[in-house]
């Protein structure tokens, strides 16, 4: 049977377990890393796979997962990838239909949220969907064609990651873009909106950075 979900649970700001606890299914694959261990068993769930140099593992978690007997890949702390990185190769090698990355953005680690945003280019060089979220919002990148399921008002931003993102077809936003471009660093993609319960993007050239906000 193939795989439906991927879900890794890194160790960024988790608040709002009870979200979190919800988006899981009972057939999704939990891959933990490190600390975000200690999120998956705070929610009572049994991580399938744990990855990481377990570094930032509470004493207390340690013994939990050694009663548990699970599955663990541990990688050493002097490493030229991240634990994260790591855990979403070993997700793509699954080729599962989805991967929702939760746990990885907020903190006081600016420069981990952004190289975690940056790591959605990993599942999408294999053609699977992927996606940060967190209670407030998603975050993905769109290379062809994304549909976005919301609300109206929700906001919705699109920024190029390449030097510039052209023939950018927008439906369902306040502010269409019609055969339209983004300049790499341009806030023209910028808050705007969903007018319905779904919108579409699509584009020709380049990638996009999409963040939808769910106010």
């Amino acid at each position: 049977m193939d795989l439906k979900r991927v879900i890794v649970v890194a160790n960024g700001e988790l608040e709002d377990q009870a979200f979190y606890k919800k988006l899981v299914k009972a057939d999704d694959f939990l891959i933990c890393v490190n600390g975000g261990c200690g999120y998956a068993l705070a929610m009572e769930l049994k991580p399938n796979l744990v990855i990481g140099d377990m570094d930032s593992l509470k004493p207390e978690d340690k013994k939990e997962l050694e009663k548990l007997d699970l599955h663990t890949i541990k990688h050493p702390s002097i490493k030229d990838k991240s634990d994260l990185e790591l855990a979403i190769d070993k997700a793509v090698e699954m080729k599962p239909q989805e991967i929702v990355i939760i746990g990885a953005l907020g903190g006081e680690r600016f420069d981990h949220a952004f190289v975690n945003v940056l790591l959605l280019e990993i599942p999408l060089k294999f053609s699977i969907p992927a996606r940060i979220v967190d209670r407030n919002q998603e975050v993905f990148l769109i290379k062809d064609r994304a549909i976005v399921e919301g609300g109206s008002g929700n906001y919705f931003s699109l920024f190029a990651l390449t030097e510039e993102a052209k023939g950018i077809e927008t439906k369902g936003l306040k502010y269409p873009l019609r055969h339209g471009s983004l300049d790499f660093a341009s806030t023209l993609g910028l808050s705007n909106e969903l007018v319905g319960m779904k919108a579409e993007v699509s584009l020709k050239k380049g990638l996009l950075l999409a963040i939808h906000n769910k106010k």
